[in-house]
């Protein structure tokens, strides 16, 4: 325990931040330091501003959203909700096919948005079977809480 508190310690201070936001993510709780380390190597990091459309209604869906700070609007054409930050947002499913956005995500106040490529996730997930198998197995409570 105590050599796990010191390592922590001795991580980039970035990466300590990103670390810290990821726990603090719903899907991202059952990772230990080390595999949200290795997570955060893919996490690509954007500010938008006011007014800035993230993607679009119908657009083949490949990015997985995470806002850090700010607000998102999420309209479907008859619909409008706000994401706050700490929410996730974008692709659904993480693994799904020929899945697109049902709305169009645009910034209502400069944000921050920590943004996870399909194709990078997958990566990882080939490449750490641990971290494979935690996606694998939330994907399937998830698929099971909507029965």
């Amino acid at each position: 325990m105590l050599k796990k508190i010191f390592s922590f310690l001795f991580l980039d201070k970035e990466i300590r931040e990103d670390i810290s936001f990821l726990k603090k993510i719903d899907v991202f709780k059952m990772f230990n330091v080390w595999q949200l380390k290795k997570i955060t190597t893919i996490l690509f990091r954007r500010t938008y501003l006011k007014n800035e459309t993230v993607y679009n209604k119908n657009e083949d869906a490949r990015l997985i959203c995470l806002l850090k700070s700010g607000k998102i609007e999420l309209d479907d054409g008859q619909n409008k909700k706000y994401i706050l930050p700490y929410t996730k947002f974008g692709k659904r499913y993480l693994l799904c096919c020929d899945d697109r956005y049902e709305e169009t995500a645009k910034v209502a106040e400069k944000s921050e948005i920590y943004i996870i490529h399909e194709e990078d996730l997958e990566t990882l997930m080939n490449n750490d079977t641990d971290i494979g198998f935690k996606i694998t197995k939330m994907l399937l409570e998830i698929l099971y809480d909507r029965k």
